[in-house]
């Protein structure tokens, strides 16, 4: 009977955790998974993550990707797309506009009257531009997308139907981009309670990998206000539940991430780099892995 269960598993699936502009070391990291040979037949993604994963899953090639984000990163501010609309436009990416708007984002959290920076209309005007599709139906392999519902604190995962919605969810960090609210549920960042969905897919491959992203280069608190203590109390969490939940894996790729924020968009050219480095270096043994699996 086990031997029977192992045979309808996919051969192999791929979590890509959250981390907002580190992302682009997931696309660096596929890159050199899709030069060596390895196909790809689950993959699940949470925030950032699942943008990257929807967009593997719709094309299967991660240097599309790559060209994409490209555009994304250097289109004008959406603000002012006509130059002639003001005399004081000066032309700024997609990324230091977005990056400036996120800077007080803790001032914000902590305003009762507001539960967002960022209009979500721009996150999802954002995932359109990336994605050429609607529906999980057009994607060529399996996609799982994961959001938290803050109500329950219980995972919500997505698997058919509308898929910009869900991505949406997933990507939607709290007290930046407002939660979605769905009768009884409050939906927001699926790395609140999943930041490496590898839980979705374990059960349903063989053999399964996680790229985690997480910031774990940590320099020393240059101040003790309450805004450093707790987005460094945030970071520490984070990073244990994703190496507790990278445990449930076969393989684990960890790009360094420079000490990049999620936030730090200028970088996303050193860390594609650097998801590049990460795989390429641990190619031979990821191969023998799989092999050895299967």
């Amino acid at each position: 009977m086990s031997k029977e269960k192992n045979e309808k598993k996919l051969p192999l699936g791929i979590a890509l955790g959250g981390g907002g502009a580190r992302g682009a070391a997931h696309i660096g990291a596929l890159q050199k998974i899709r030069e060596a040979g390895i196909k790809v037949d689950l993959v699940s993604g949470v925030s950032a993550g699942s943008v990257i994963a929807a967009m593997y899953a719709y094309s299967e090639d991660p240097f599309w990707i790559e060209d994409s984000f490209r555009k994304l990163w250097s289109r004008s501010d959406f603000i002012s797309k006509n130059k002639k609309a003001s005399k004081n436009y000066k032309s700024r990416s997609f990324a230091n506009s977005f990056k400036k708007k996120i800077l007080d984002h803790y001032t914000a959290i902590h305003n009762l009257h507001k539960n967002s920076m960022v209009d979500t209309l721009e996150l999802e005007e954002a995932i359109k531009t990336l994605l050429p599709i609607n529906n999980f139906s057009e994607l060529k392999i399996p996609l799982k997308v994961v959001a938290t519902n803050l109500n329950t604190g219980e995972d919500v995962v997505y698997d058919k139907g509308d898929l910009v919605g869900p991505l949406v969810q997933s990507c939607s960090i709290p007290g930046i981009f407002s939660p979605i609210i769905k009768k009884n549920k409050v939906i927001s960042d699926g790395g609140v309670g999943m930041p490496v969905p590898i839980t979705v897919i374990k059960n349903e491959c063989n053999f399964t990998i996680v790229i985690d992203i997480g910031q774990y280069k940590l320099n020393d608190l240059d101040s003790s206000n309450a805004k450093s203590i707790t987005k460094r109390a945030n970071i520490i969490t984070s990073n244990r539940l994703k190496s507790l939940l990278s445990l449930q894996a076969d393989f684990v790729i960890k790009p360094d991430t420079l000490g990049k924020e999620w936030s730090d968009f200028d970088a996303c050219e050193d860390l594609l780099i650097q998801g590049r480095k990460s795989a390429e270096r641990i190619m031979n043994e990821l191969i023998k892995s799989i092999k050895k699996k299967n």
